[in-house]
């Protein structure tokens, strides 16, 4: 578990009765974590961060990609990490893009491979060579990443009337929050990505 500064590990074995085996301090205006191949990849407005999660009760630092101050989800496949920046509110920035970010050495070399011109990208998902970007007013878009030099050539699907926040891709079931509520797409199908449920949840001051 992260805060803006934080990490907390707790061993859940026993949900019953969950052990606080301690708190990190790790960096500033931590926003995302992704868990993948025994690693945390942290979000930050600055950068993201790389921690060793061999010993699981004692994460280690392994690395940092740094980038301008923006908003900075991030998630992780194979060598490949891909982070939207985005602007507006307190992210500091102006640029709203994709970055693709190739890691080698056990996560210790960093080297951006590419970028992509986004609307206002907030939270992403990926499963297999599937990407998932929530686009802020620009809705949800599904791109084939399988070439991560040509991603936006290969675009899937939109799903433009809807501001698309954040979303996890499980067992070809796409979760997502957005405007209005909760959203469940059903992907097992590309050529019929479709929405299958959604449970209504009131805006705030609504």
């Amino acid at each position: 578990v992260v805060d803006s500064n934080k990490l907390y590990v707790f061993d859940i074995s026993d949900l019953e009765d969950p052990a606080d085996l301690g708190s990190y301090q790790i960096g500033w205006n931590i926003e995302t974590m992704f868990i993948y191949n025994e690693h945390l990849f942290l979000g930050t407005t600055t950068g993201m961060l790389v921690y060793s999660l061999e010993i699981k009760t004692n994460p280690t630092y392994v690395c940092r990609y740094t980038h301008i101050t923006s908003c900075d989800p991030v998630v992780v496949q194979n060598d490949l990490a891909y982070v939207t920046l985005r602007s507006g509110g307190f992210c500091g920035s102006t640029v709203n893009r994709l970055d693709v970010v190739e890691m080698k050495d056990s996560y210790t070399t960093m080297n951006p491979i590419a970028s992509y011109p986004m609307a206002n990208p907030h939270g992403l998902g990926i499963d297999d060579d599937l990407l998932f970007i929530c686009d802020g007013d620009a809705g949800l878009k599904v791109y084939d990443a399988s070439d991560p030099l040509k991603i936006t050539d290969h675009r899937i699907a939109r799903f433009p009337d809807i501001n698309a926040t954040d979303v996890i891709p499980l067992n070809d079931y796409l979760f997502m929050i957005g405007s209005g509520g909760f959203y469940l797409y059903d992907y097992s199908d590309l050529q019929n990505i479709h929405l299958i449920s959604t449970i209504p949840v009131a805006e705030s001051g609504e």
